[in-house]
């Protein structure tokens, strides 16, 4: 009895020993298939992230290219936009004097040794001289013209722009004819009027009627009137007296016989006329300064 005890506890601690051994080895299996689905598992987390990280980096690339293409493609641009600003620039007051020179210069090449204004008239550069004209030696009439682009002269791409003065040549068959359209009045005809301070020691006449108002004098064989309308409240005082400050910096050419200046006291035409033998020469235009200006000029 004693000895069927024992072996059944051999037995029995042989059983324990083998099933454990056998969890034992379960568990390392289990172990090991663990570790290896986490390897793998680890792998492709691996793989998944440097390949998101790869499309991301890719993506930035492209997304910095693309930037990049932008940025420069703007750059280029206002390169491009800098180049055109750049060869458009704004004229200059010496550039268009120059400009003057060389348009009378293609003037007398068609028409001869002819008196021209040698000054633009102009403080500024508002845009680029251009001139254009009509008629012959005798008898022509020269347009000055600000544009935006500098042209030759009588240029086709001028022919509708309107001047900012005009100088007119016009030549009669005796002195005393070309005498007669000069629009002068002397001063006799105004005697017994009120007068009015212009400065510089010019006095003036005022001639009132009608709702108009009409301010005259003389200087050398010069006659001037400014005209101003009473009805809307205009003042010729002040226009005059600045003609008469002019004058005195801008000397007018010297008449064979008379000329005639007639200014308007709003921003209107105002014209210059003055004869040189048998030839009348005439200036228009809406600024009194360009216009005193280019006639003391004309030469």
């Amino acid at each position: 009895m004693k000895k069927e005890l024992k072996l059944f506890g051999i037995l029995l601690v042989s059983g324990l020993i083998l099933g454990a051994c056998s969890n034992q080895k379960k568990d390392e299996k289990t172990s090991n298939e663990s570790e290896k689905t986490s390897s793998v598992a680890s792998v492709k987390t691996k793989k998944s992230q440097e390949k998101s990280q790869s499309s991301v980096s890719v993506k930035k690339d492209a997304s910095t290219s693309s930037a990049g293409s932008v940025s420069d493609a703007s750059s280029s641009s206002g390169s491009n936009l800098e180049a055109r600003e750049t060869s458009t620039s704004s004229p200059t007051l010496d550039l268009n004097n120059n400009r003057l020179s060389e348009l009378n210069a293609s003037m007398r090449n068609n028409l001869g040794n002819i008196l021209l204004p040698s000054s633009n008239g102009l403080d500024s550069a508002p845009g680029y001289l251009n001139m254009r004209y009509t008629g012959d030696a005798n008898n022509f009439s020269v347009d000055y013209i600000v544009s935006y682009s500098p042209y030759g002269l009588n240029d086709g791409a001028i022919s509708g722009h309107v001047p900012y003065a005009t100088f007119v040549k016009k030549t009669y068959d005796s002195e005393s004819a070309a005498a007669n359209d000069v629009p002068y009045q002397s001063s006799d005809s105004s005697s017994g009027l009120p007068t009015v301070d212009l400065g510089h020691g010019i006095s003036g006449v005022m001639d009132s009627g009608a709702g108009q108002r009409y301010l005259q004098w003389n200087e050398g064989r010069w006659s001037f009137v400014v005209h101003a309308s009473a009805v809307v409240g205009e003042d010729p005082v002040p226009t005059a007296q600045h003609v008469v400050d002019l004058l005195e910096r801008y000397y007018l050419p010297a008449p064979s016989t008379k000329g005639g200046g007639q200014f308007e006291a709003t921003a209107s035409e105002n014209v210059l006329t003055w004869n040189k033998g048998n030839v009348l020469y005439t200036l228009k235009g809406k600024n009194i300064d360009t216009l005193v200006k280019m006639a003391a000029s004309v030469k």
